[in-house]
């Protein structure tokens, strides 16, 4: 019996002495951070295997007294070493290697970025964008992509970067479309702080597999999911001040007293009494700068927060987010609370499901900056400086003093800017749900089944109530409510079944897309007056004494049905083939005569060079090639029924003693049954490669991209009588090359990194056909300058929105010059010049300065953009750097036209016309001053309006420390501080050479530079 009990204690001795525990830990780079559930194999014996904790350590148990260890994070990054019994391991994972394992998110699935054979762009830094004071993403993703140009429409907290990727394709609007966690989302902005990765599909090929709605190309963005191991919680606070810089400077009291006194002998004519210091020693006396009343240094106040985790079988993520922002002109603010609750559920082996919940609720108030009438910028540089904010009674005052009111109509109908910006009252929330949910189901071996069903509503409670206006000035007896409501929903469906399999060295998948969508659009807008109190309680569409006009009212249902396939097959990681087509139907076009269907085809490929047996280089570790060709649509020109007979309504009068309240309703345009979406052919070349140990990243594509059947408004028939439909005619091309490149080096325990990018692209209207029978090779545009400037128009081999104006030869200098420019014949050509006048150029010959002597002068879209970026890391310190440029643009500055000149309506001055022409200052370029505009120096579209608005700027500088770790709860905790826009170099004259738009600046709300400082801190 002893015998029997000895034995298993015996064999369990044995067992033991043969044992080796071998223990270590695993990181990442010099930073140390701890790599979670990094799996560590014994080569020798595959079944001896364990896995890291949340901190990075493990405990294997080996037979071996030594061999060799492989281990391998979960983001496929690995490396081996050798070991000896009892060892305890300190091993170190190489970061870039992270590049080729990086999980690029495409349309429909992912790829490693080491098998793309498309241009996709991928967003780097995005664990940076809580440093910075961005509401959106666009706002980051200026100067972080080549090929990809961010163009801001002003600082107003309601405007929204324009992005244009590869050049503009058409005159109408080619959004972006974005793909959030797979479903297309037309919401608003979601919280930057959400975001785990971003990719730009920038080439048709990438992008066909969205067909009509992706001509401007696709962003796809994932959002954070929970990482295995223990529950993160992490915490983000800032506090931003934005800084209004580079004002222009009106004329002070006494200034514009005599500037137009001068204006007016310079005319021939006698001052007005109102700028006689004897008659109106009032109007001599500076008591407000309007600028300085009407701009704020304006603060935004940002918290975030969210939690997640995983464990083998659930995934959370769960998030708030609270934005207040001041804008920097006076009652413009940006208010937003998000939430965000995500989670998959892995119910067995084969099954998964999960959800994506998000609500944003936000409110934003802005202001009209761009007319060049009512424009609030504008209206400050007009308003006399001699008029107070206030009156006596603390009321708003206007340009005199009532006992003034014989001088009032000196200083013009102006606006007093405070009032305008804190008068009406304003609210406009918008609130968005957007859900989607699936359902995943492996049924064979690299066989799934996948559904997936996302659904956004969205409304919008717009009320915006102006009281009467009293002072003198622009007085208006009648006060105003404008109230609009409108709400959309949206649901997708897809349905996917995808085959994944590896057999050898060939890899293939494959993907079978059904997707169905539906979006149904209401809105209805009413405008009521004449209202007996402005109490708050009064502010009511029912109290309106008159409700103007007819309600409008629209309600709009757009379908889309499409069925998708793509095939990708790679060959050994050598070679790789991918194609993919989508057919798409759509409500939005006849369904007759198959002009509501299209088919858009993909085709790419690319050869992983550096994988070939007789490559062998010492510093090039990665060299690929690769191409596509495919096909795109944009759908979204087209009107919700664009081939139907539209149907218009409103108040007429009837009989002769009718009023105007009858309604009518008639046919207001012709209708085109065979009108269709917009075609984007695009072809690229691109080539990759990684050198000296992959610290550097360098990429490189060509590409064309060719929009046909442009959506213009037709010419009109007159023998009808009614306005011409939309049609269908025109290309556009876009070509151009793209450069980025990247550095990581370290020395020591110092890290950096430098990156660039750099774009070129030429855009150009290649021809109209189809647009119109004759001799037409323009498109002629209506924006314009108080109705009197039209700056715009579209040549073929010009680009869009090109500047078509009368070329100038500077200032006459002298009545001789005036005399001596004369035609064949010893005619005048500016007969009504004076010396100090504008020389226009007479291109045509014809002894005659009119339209027909506009030429094309450049446009706003820039011939080439750049970015550099650099940072360090050292010993807890970090630095990060964004320069951002563009070249080649051309900005038509209107605001001359309107703070220039003397011969409107006697609104106060840019300081800078005291630096107008006069005998004594003949080197200045400013025309002389007058209260006639005989030569039409300001009245002619002419390019002295024309500016150059390149620039480079210092977008933003961070300054961050991490705190060394003082606690087993705390995992991070980060103070920074940071600065955007901080100073622009440029030639523009203006506030600010990016005005966004086709180039035209009315005084837009310019940018302002933030200083911003926060913490993170992660439990």
């Amino acid at each position: 019996m002893k015998k029997l009990l000895c034995l298993p204690i015996f064999l369990f001795a044995v067992y033991a002495l043969a044992q080796v525990d071998v223990k270590g830990k695993v990181v990442l780079g010099d930073s140390q951070e701890p790599v979670a559930y990094a799996e560590v194999t014994s080569v020798e014996n595959p079944q001896e295997t364990t896995m890291t904790d949340a901190d990075g350590n493990f405990n294997l148990h080996l037979t071996a007294d030594a061999g060799i260890l492989n281990i391998m994070s979960i983001d496929g990054v690995s490396t081996s070493m050798s070991y000896t019994a009892n060892d305890n391991l300190m091993i170190t994972l190489d970061p870039t290697q992270f590049r080729l394992n990086d999980v690029v998110a495409i349309g429909y699935g992912n790829v490693d970025q080491a098998d793309l054979s498309t241009a996709v762009g991928q967003v780097k830094n995005l664990e940076t964008i809580s440093d910075r004071p961005v509401t959106n993403l666009s706002e980051f993703l200026q100067g972080n992509i080549a090929g990809v140009t961010i163009l801001s429409q002003g600082g107003d907290p309601t405007a929204s970067p324009e992005i244009t990727i590869r050049g503009k394709g058409t005159f109408n609007t080619e959004p972006v479309l974005y793909v959030v966690d797979g479903v297309p989302y037309s919401g608003p902005a979601i919280n930057p702080t959400d975001i785990e990765n971003v990719s730009i599909l920038k080439d048709a090929a990438a992008a066909s597999i969205y067909g009509a709605q992706a001509a401007g190309g696709v962003i796809v963005i994932n959002t954070k999911s929970g990482k295995l191991g223990k529950a993160q919680i992490n915490l983000n606070v800032s506090t931003s001040f934005n800084q209004v810089n580079n004002l222009p400077t009106s004329l002070n009291a006494k200034q514009q007293a005599d500037t137009y006194i001068l204006a007016a002998q310079n005319a021939g004519g006698q001052p007005n009494p109102a700028h006689l210091a004897s008659d109106n020693p009032w109007g001599q006396i500076t008591r407000t700068n309007w600028l300085d009343e009407i701009f704020r240094t304006g603060v935004m106040n940002r918290v975030s927060a969210d939690m997640s985790g995983a464990t083998d079988n659930l995934n959370y993520f769960t998030s708030v987010e609270y934005v207040n922002k001041e804008g920097i002109l006076l009652g413009t603010d940006f208010k937003r609370l998000a939430v965000r609750s995500k989670g998959d559920v892995d119910i067995t082996d084969n099954l998964k499901t999960g959800v994506n919940l998000y609500y944003s609720h936000s409110d934003a108030k802005g202001t009209n900056t761009n007319s060049g009438y009512s424009g609030t910028i504008l209206n400050a540089m007009w308003m006399p400086s001699a008029a107070p904010v206030y009156d006596d009674q603390g009321n708003f005052h206007g340009t005199v003093p009532y006992e003034l009111v014989d001088y009032a109509g000196a200083y013009g109908e102006v606006y007093n800017p405070v009032a305008q910006l804190l008068r009406p009252t304003t609210t406009s929330p918008l609130k968005n749900f957007n859900g989607t949910g699936y359902i995943s189901y492996e049924i064979i071996d690299g066989l799934t089944a996948k559904s997936t069903i996302g659904y956004n509503i969205e409304n919008n409670h717009y009320k915006r109530f102006v009281p009467r206006i009293p002072e003198l000035g622009r007085t208006d007896a009648q006060n105003y409510l404008h109230e609009s409501y409108s709400e959309s929903s949206r649901w997708t469906w897809d349905n996917q079944l995808s085959y994944d399999k590896t057999l050898g060295k060939n890899s293939i998948n494959i993907t079978a897309i059904h997707s169905a969508q539906e979006e149904i659009y209401d809105y209805s807008y009413q405008q009521g007056r004449d209202f007996s109190s402005e109490e708050p309680f009064n502010q009511f569409m029912s109290a309106a004494g008159e409700l103007y006009d007819t309600p409008i009212n629209t309600h709009n249902v757009i379908r889309f049905n499409s069925v998708i396939g793509r095939l990708m097959y790679d060959y050994d990681k050598r070679y790789y083939f991918t194609a993919s087509i989508r057919r798409d139907e759509t409500s939005k076009a006849n369904p007759e005569d198959d002009f509501q269907t299209g088919v858009f085809p993909a085709f790419s490929g690319a050869w992983r060079i550096s994988k070939e047996d007789f490559f062998n280089s010492g510093f090039i570790n990665e060299l690929k090639v690769r191409g596509s060709w495919g096909k795109l649509g944009n759908v979204y020109p087209l009107s919700a029924y664009p081939y139907d007979v539209p149907l218009s309504r409103g108040n007429v009068v009837l009989g002769s003693e009718g009023t105007y309240d009858y309604q009518g309703v008639y046919a207001a345009l012709q209708s085109n049954p065979e009108i269709t979406w917009e075609k984007t052919t695009s072809y690229d070349v691109g080539l990759d490669a990684e050198l000296f140990q992959r610290s550097l990243t360098f990429t490189f594509d060509y590409y064309q991209k060719i929009t046909e059947d442009l959506i213009l408004d037709g010419l009109p028939d007159h023998h009808i009588g009614l306005d011409a439909s939309k049609v269908n005619g025109g290309e556009v091309k876009n070509s151009g090359y793209e450069f980025s490149a990247n550095y990581l080096g370290k020395t020591g325990i110092f890290n950096y990194n430098i990156g660039a990018n750099l774009n070129f692209n030429t855009n150009e209207l290649v021809n109209l056909d189809g647009y119109a029978i004759g001799d037409i090779d323009y498109i002629a545009h209506g924006n314009n300058v108080r109705g009197v400037l039209y700056p715009f128009q579209t040549g073929i081999g010009r680009a869009l929105n090109s500047y078509f104006l009368i070329p100038h030869m500077g200032l006459f200098q002298s009545q001789e010059e005036v005399n001596n420019y004369v035609d064949g014949n010893g005619n005048l050509i500016q007969p009504d010049a004076q010396a100090g006048d504008i020389k226009f150029k007479d291109v045509n010959g014809d002894g005659t300065i009119d339209n027909k002597d506009k030429v094309y002068k450049g446009s706003y879209n820039p011939d080439f953009t750049y970015a550099v970026n650099l940072g360090f890391e050292y010993k807890g310190f970090d630095f990060k750097a964004l320069v951002q440029g563009v070249s080649g643009v051309e900005v038509f500055n209107a605001f001359k036209f309107e703070t220039y000149n003397a011969s409107l309506n006697g609104f106060n001055l840019d300081s800078r016309v005291l630096d107008a022409w006069s005998p004594s200052n003949k080197g200045s370029n400013i025309p002389r001053i007058s209260t006639k505009d005989d030569n039409q120096n300001f009245g002619k579209a002419s390019d002295w309006y024309l500016e150059d608005g390149s620039y480079v700027r210092l977008k933003n500088v961070t300054i961050g420390y991490t705190l060394p770790k003082f606690s087993e709860w705390l995992n991070q905790a980060r103070i920074y501080v940071s600065a955007e826009n901080l100073f622009t170099i440029t030639d523009y004259s203006g506030m600010d050479p990016e005005v966004g738009g086709i180039g035209l600046d009315n005084g837009q709300y310019p940018l302002s530079k933030v200083y911003s400082f926060g913490f993170n801190v992660n439990f």
